[in-house]
């Protein structure tokens, strides 16, 4: 058999196997509103805590994780995610917490959004590899509407970003943000407020 075709053969079988999978991985999820699009390569955890409302949609290896439980410890997670969100490719979104995203968000490739910690930075923790420490939430994280978020920023746990606000590509959120604001750096900080 000609390489070329058997190439062609090979890479039909691996998209059509990776469209299954995703389908798979989508109907784990509690409630999924109308006209959402899941492109390829989705990893879903802990699907019956999370909802996403109508024309959603997540971009290539996207990973939506609520977990509930970890090494041995439980937890009540909750992401929910409102309507006309837009996630871009290798987005990694963690709840043990909550994590809320409102209407008409559009989030960048690689952005990371987490509430939770691998342990504190207690000695006793520090001590352990982070795969056996504890996992730790400081508080609930929550981005208002009409957010942009800019590619491969990370929102850390207990940061409230309030609606219409920009946060600037690679900015580590730590702190709330006002609405109507622009932040960047590392940390970040307000740049501009928007009257």
């Amino acid at each position: 058999m000609n390489i070329q075709i058997y190439g062609k053969i090979i890479r039909k079988i691996r998209k059509i196997n990776s469209k299954i999978l995703t389908n798979l991985e989508v109907q784990k999820i509690e409630r999924i509103g109308v006209k959402c699009i899941f492109e390829k390569d989705l990893t879903i955890i802990g699907g019956e805590n999370i909802t996403i409302g109508d024309n959603f949609f997540a971009g290539p290896n996207c990973r939506i994780e609520a977990w509930k439980e970890y090494n041995g410890i439980h937890f009540n997670p909750i992401i929910k995610i409102g309507n006309n969100v837009k996630i871009n490719s290798k987005c990694h979104i963690g709840a043990i917490n909550e994590i809320s995203i409102d209407d008409d968000v559009l989030i960048g490739s690689g952005v990371f959004i987490t509430d939770h910690a691998h342990g504190t930075s207690h000695l006793k923790d520090l001590k352990l590899p982070p795969n056996n420490r504890n996992l730790y939430s400081k508080g609930k994280v929550k981005i208002g509407s009409k957010c942009w978020i800019c590619e491969n920023a990370v929102i850390l746990p207990g940061v409230t970003i309030g609606e219409s606000s920009i946060v600037g590509a690679g900015a580590i959120v730590t702190k709330d943000v006002p609405p109507y604001s622009v932040v960047g750096g590392n940390p970040a900080r307000v740049l501009k407020i928007i009257n």
